[in-house]
């Protein structure tokens, strides 16, 4: 894919055709914290404009006396205040789930690899808004059971990215395995919440 030429977003869209290989030459480079923040500021961005489609579709078909500025304002502070304490927080959790099956290496390493996966996801983020905005139009349980496939997609391609990039970070032989357990980590998480919040 050499007629992409050169930059950042060629190297991401170069990574879909490797993505333990991207990983490599993005810990190759090993860049500084700065440049790790700039990663993260970069995807957590994405995830804002992901979310525009989505409000202005289901503002102009369901609430539009609603004030569409006043979400957008809204979601921009929760998306690039919050969403990278909470990505700091979910790589050192991460970091010490992958010591715990051997992995040797740093923090920065882990923190690398969900920033880099991240960036990577950021195409998929914004197909995903795209249709997403658009099956909301169209509503009905076609529109719904087009908005659960699109989730499910999604979650299975964070897992592929993520379990790739982290993989290749920590040095474990399988992607699919660290897939497997962020999985059952995850759903495990997700299973305690509801049950704390179903307890009387």
């Amino acid at each position: 894919m050499s007629f992409l030429g050169s930059g950042f977003l060629p190297e991401i869209v170069r990574a879909y055709g490797g993505l333990r290989a991207s990983m490599r030459k993005q810990l190759d480079r090993n860049p500084g914290e700065e440049g790790l923040l700039a990663l993260l500021v970069f995807g957590c961005f994405v995830v804002f404009l992901s979310f525009l489609p989505r409000l202005f579709a289901t503002d102009l078909s369901q609430s539009p006396d609603q004030s569409i500025v006043a979400g957008i304002i809204m979601w921009f502070f929760v998306v690039m205040f919050f969403l990278p304490l909470l990505m700091y927080g979910v790589a050192w959790i991460s970091h010490f789930v992958a010591k715990a099956f051997g992995a040797t290496n740093s923090n920065k390493q882990a923190r690398h690899a969900l920033f880099w996966g991240l960036a990577v996801l950021s195409p998929m983020l914004i197909l995903k808004a795209m249709l997403s905005s658009a099956f909301i139009q169209i509503g009905g349980d076609f529109g719904q059971n087009m908005l659960n496939a699109l989730n499910i997609i999604l979650a299975f391609a964070i897992l592929r990215i993520w379990g790739a990039m982290l993989a290749e970070a920590k040095n474990f032989s399988s992607a699919w395995r660290v897939s497997g357990v962020i999985l059952v980590i995850t759903v495990g998480i997700l299973l305690i919440v509801n049950l704390a919040a179903q307890w009387p």
